[in-house]
């Protein structure tokens, strides 16, 4: 079966999800590492530690069809916020940004 990696809030997190990238605190301290199946106690403790994002692994079942659908759908987002004329460091976060949407919906 094929995965995918996705960035989620800890309380849209599921018990038997697994980590792809280690949570650390907000002072920087190890507090989960990648690999880690998390369970309900391991959310709750995420959530009263104020952790904002956990990147897990989830089964993707979306076809050829739905990924080229949502690729495209975000990169029409993007460009709308960043129509119109900018500097070279706007259009540089503007490539950056779309590098990182198409990278996280293959």
């Amino acid at each position: 079966m094929k995965m995918r990696n996705v960035c989620l809030a800890p309380s849209r997190a599921t018990p038997g999800m697994t980590l792809t990238s280690p949570v650390n605190g907000r002072d920087g301290v190890p507090l989960l590492a990648a690999g880690t199946t998390i369970d309900g106690d391991m959310i709750e403790r995420l959530i009263r530690r104020g952790i904002e994002t956990i990147w897990v692994e989830i089964p993707d079942e979306r076809d050829e069809q739905t990924i080229a659908m949502e690729v495209q759908a975000a990169e029409h987002r993007i460009a709308t916020i960043f129509r119109g004329r900018g500097s070279p460091a706007r259009e540089a976060l503007r490539e950056a940004i779309i590098r990182y949407r198409r990278e996280s919906l293959q």
